[in-house]
């Protein structure tokens, strides 16, 4: 459990509600072929498998649902299988593309495989179940010849079948862009992926996003057609808002996993800022909130936001840790507030890569010197007649005297909270003393 002021936010134990009715009862279930029960889940135990893209060099928002989707089937004692696309990626799934994709180096690819591959190993480590298994399509493909491929595989699909995907009918009825046979064949591609899995890993559950369903089948027929074998497809909802936007790499303002490329703070912030209309899907979708408390979270006055908070606060813990979570959180407070008597060094930290900073040096820091050097003010006549409009504070203290010494305001480890009128936030970071 987390207490969330003062409201306890409970986790749902995975144990107690089978993998199936657990998706289905937070919304997570788009398709499955009919075979697919949780009776035969517990029975037989199949391995799952779930394929990634990897032409980034890290998993991104729309990448959760089948992370922790995968992590959901873990917990309840599955095993997992993570297909990290060396071959596929180099080829590009023209799955929701408007257009061919640009074609990357191989270098480039293996490079993002390993980078997705440590998230991954991140994120699994936080909760328990078996290990998962990491692949990459590259190493069963790369000794494949053209020959082997178009007798073995290539001869189990109808071209009949394969145009009337929507991926590939709506490239082809755009007179623009059209398909080439690189893009075209990728859906030859997965599907052995899923006969390779099968025979040596015992794999028979694909899982994917709901524009994947086309693809997913065909692996189950190709399964069926070259073993013999029953295969089951699941497809998920993709990550959407109310608006119908799409959360992906491609999308601006894209929303990484990386710490790097989205600070923990971004992260935080982007997911307390959630709308009203989409936070408790959210939360039901991307944390494992057992479902009574999201129903009180979500009959909760709006006002309060309490689901945008536990949404936020849950997936930070679940993406960065606890600890990063806890300064996300603090640092939210501060920067809205504009005040704190104890910045450790860590939220110094934070805070620099959330608002504009300026370095202090050795000497005194005038404030309106240090206003004009970040951007506060346009000039110091500005600066001076924003002071004398006491809008200016440094720490949560208002300031009247532009020569004032920012360094005699400095808190905890050595920084100074600056605010410009009732929303502007900057701050001041000094030496170490």
């Amino acid at each position: 459990m987390r207490t969330h002021d003062a409201m306890t936010l409970t986790l749902a134990d995975p144990k107690a509600t089978p993998f199936l009715a657990d998706l289905q009862a937070r919304g997570l279930v788009h398709q499955t072929t009919p075979e697919l029960t949780d009776a035969l889940i517990a029975a037989e135990k199949p391995p799952l498998y779930v394929g990634f893209d990897p032409s980034a060099p890290s998993l991104h928002a729309g990448n959760l649902i089948p992370l922790l989707g995968m992590d959901r089937y873990r917990q309840r004692g599955g095993q997992v299988i993570v297909l990290l696309g060396g071959a596929t990626g180099l080829i590009g799934d023209p799955s929701g593309k408007d257009a061919e994709r640009n074609l990357q180096a191989e270098a480039d690819v293996l490079a993002n495989i390993e980078s997705q591959k440590a998230q991954f190993e991140t994120m699994f480590a936080r909760t328990d179940g078996p290990a998962p298994i990491f692949v990459n399509n590259a190493d069963w493909y790369r000794g494949m010849d053209v020959i082997t491929f178009l007798r073995e595989i290539g001869k189990h699909f109808s071209v009949n079948a394969m145009l009337t995907k929507d991926s590939v009918r709506n490239r082809i009825e755009s007179r623009d862009q059209g398909i080439s046979f690189t893009e075209f064949s990728y859906q030859l591609l997965q599907g052995y992926d899923f006969v390779h899995l099968h025979r040596e890993h015992g794999c028979r559950i694909q899982m994917g996003g709901s524009d994947q369903w086309g693809n997913i089948v065909g692996g189950v027929d190709l399964l069926r057609r070259m073993e013999g074998v029953q295969g089951h497809a699941l497809t998920y909802p993709l990550l959407t808002n109310s608006e119908g936007k799409k959360y992906g790499k491609s999308e601006k303002g894209a929303v990484w996993l990386d710490p790097e490329r989205t600070s923990p703070y971004e992260f935080y912030q982007f997911w307390l800022n959630t709308a009203d209309a989409d936070a408790p899907r959210f939360l039901s979708w991307l944390t494992d909130i057992d479902l009574g408390a999201l129903k009180e979270l979500s009959d909760a006055p709006a006002h309060e936001r309490r689901a945008q908070r536990a949404l936020a606060e849950l997936l930070t813990v679940r993406v960065h840790g606890s600890r990063a979570a806890a300064l996300a959180e603090e640092a939210s407070a501060v920067i809205f507030s504009g005040r704190s008597d104890n910045l450790s060094a860590e939220l110094i930290e934070m805070i620099a890569r959330a608002v504009p900073t300026l370095e202090a040096g050795e000497g005194p820091c005038v404030l309106i010197d240090a206003m004009v050097a970040l951007g506060a003010a346009g000039s110091k006549g500005e600066a001076r007649r924003l002071i004398a409009q006491n809008a200016v504070s440094a720490n949560g203290q208002k300031l009247n005297e532009d020569s004032a010494d920012l360094g005699d305001h400095r808190a905890g480890a050595g920084a100074v909270v600056l605010s410009v009128g009732k929303a502007k936030r900057f701050l001041v970071r000094f030496p170490a003393r």
